[in-house]
This record gives structure tokens, sequence and C-alpha cells, in this order.
């Protein structure tokens, strides 16, 4: 049973168990004799009979729901698997193409497959890691955060355009998921230039631990910075995306303790706060 399987189980089991012990206390109440006079060992009858009737009427409630995610989960990771041997020889085909084209077209054309599959890797590799993620816990490890954002900003230079990106970096060694910080990092670096004007910049400064990410885009009213994080919530339904950007980017700073806070202002722009000192080695 998975981490989410397990918290709803136990919500359930929760709730069975107080419905059975108000029916009882209230049996109990009503219904009162003198097997019923040591009240601490009908206390005691009482709260047993409650959690274990919560628990195997939630048992055998949810484990048709279980069975059914279970083998989703399963199908899912067999067709992962699948996914990533066509990938693979995508991307060794082409890399050997290369080395013998001369033909400058031909060329163009075997860099825009290899650019696609290398996207079409990057959404492998993210689906996977949310997956693994679900099933176990991710693996935390000691890095820089300074050095991993100087590696992920050259990754937006194809649709950066016209949009200038400034940076400020300062070492900040963590301890956490590094997979999931890149992914945080690229979620809110991504949304900071779909959401940009034209000639507009982004400003990412790391300083002290605390990472701040600021644009001179769209802004966003009050309203809107209560609803960002909702899971398929998109401000402006013409960007392309889901929606879910920003909901990886609070689940992961929510379990990591990393403190994040948002001002913003329309027409003005938008600045995403993350202390990071909570993760700090």
């Amino acid at each position: 049973m998975k981490s989410r399987e397990k918290i709803i189980f136990l919500k359930v089991v929760a709730l069975f168990s107080l419905w059975f012990l108000i029916s009882l206390s209230l049996f109990y109440y009503f219904f009162e004799t003198a097997f019923f006079h040591n009240s601490l060992l009908v206390f005691a009858v009482i709260v047993l009979f409650s959690v274990a009737g919560g628990y195997f009427i939630s048992f055998f409630a949810l484990k048709p729901m279980f069975e059914k995610n279970e083998a989703l989960d399963e199908l899912l990771k067999d067709t992962l698997h699948e996914l990533n041997i066509p990938i693979s020889t995508i991307k060794a085909n082409v890399s050997m193409l290369k080395k013998r084209e001369k033909d400058p077209k031909n060329m163009k054309r075997l860099e825009r497959i290899e650019e696609a599959s290398e996207k079409l890797f990057s959404l492998y590799e993210e689906v996977d890691y949310m997956i693994k993620k679900e099933i176990e816990r991710a693996s935390e490890e000691m890095f820089d955060a300074k050095e991993v954002i100087e590696n992920e900003i050259p990754h937006f230079l194809d649709i950066q355009k016209d949009i200038e990106i400034k940076s400020e970096l300062f070492s900040c060694v963590v301890y956490a998921d590094r997979r999931g910080f890149v992914k945080m990092f690229d979620n809110l670096l991504s949304n900071a230039i779909k959401y940009n004007k034209k000639g507009g910049f982004v400003k990412i400064v790391l300083r002290d631990c605390r990472l701040v990410i600021e644009d001179s885009g769209i802004g966003m009213s009050e309203e809107e910075i209560f609803k960002i994080f909702d899971r398929y919530y998109q401000s402006d339904s013409n960007k392309k995306g889901y929606g879910i950007g920003l909901h990886i980017v609070k689940s992961y700073c929510d379990e990591n303790m990393i403190g994040l806070s948002i001002k913003s202002e329309k027409g003005v722009g938008t600045k995403f706060i993350l202390d990071l000192a909570k993760i700090k080695v």
C-alpha cells in the first residue's frame, strides 16, 4: 500500500471507528444494565470494538479501489519501461546518422529529431520520477543548489527568446531530493519565461540559502495567488501546459519544509521566494 493510500485508509478507519464509538456509547447510555456497571471496562470494550469494526469495514470497502490502483500502477510502469527502449534507439541512431551526414539541411532535420527525442526523454524521466516518488520516498543527497541552478539555466535558451535571464548565485549546500529540486526550479523558471512580457527579464538570486526568482511578467491578483498551487489551474488557458507545475513546486516545498512566499502585482511581475534554511547542511 502506497503512502497516499495509507493516508486514505487511515482516514476511513478513523471515520468508521468514530461512528462505531458514537453508536456503542449511545447504546450504553440508553440500555445501561448491571453488565455495564464497570465504566472503565465498558469504555475499553467500546473502543476495542470501534477500532476493530472501523478497520474491517474500511479494509473490505476500500480493497477493490486499492487493487485497481495497483493494476493501473503496474500497467503504467510496464508502459514506461517499454517506452524507454524506442527513445534510446532513436537517440542512438540519430547520433550515428549525424556523424555521417554532410548535407546541412539533413543535419538540421536530424537536430530537430534529436531535440524532440530529448524532450520526450525528459517527459519520460518526469513521469518515472513521480511514480517512484509515490511508491517510496525519493532518495536524498548533498548538493550545491548554486551548481544545480547554473546547470539548468542553459536548458531554457531555446524558449527564452527575447527574455533576458540574469543570475546572481552564491553557494548553498543542501541535503534534499536533487531531482525534485531540479523539477521545482525548472517549473518556476519555465513559468517566469512563459508568463513574461516581450523583451522582459527574469532575475535569479541565490544568497544566504534564500532563492528568489523574479520576473517582469503579467503578474497576478490576490485571488489568482490563492489558486495557482491547485492542480490543473491555469491563469491563461492559451499558454502551453497542464497546470500542474506549481502544484509540483508546492508539494516539494511542503515535503522538504522549504518556506515559500509570493509577491506579485498585476502588470508589474511576480517574485517567488524560497527559504532553503531547513535543508541547508
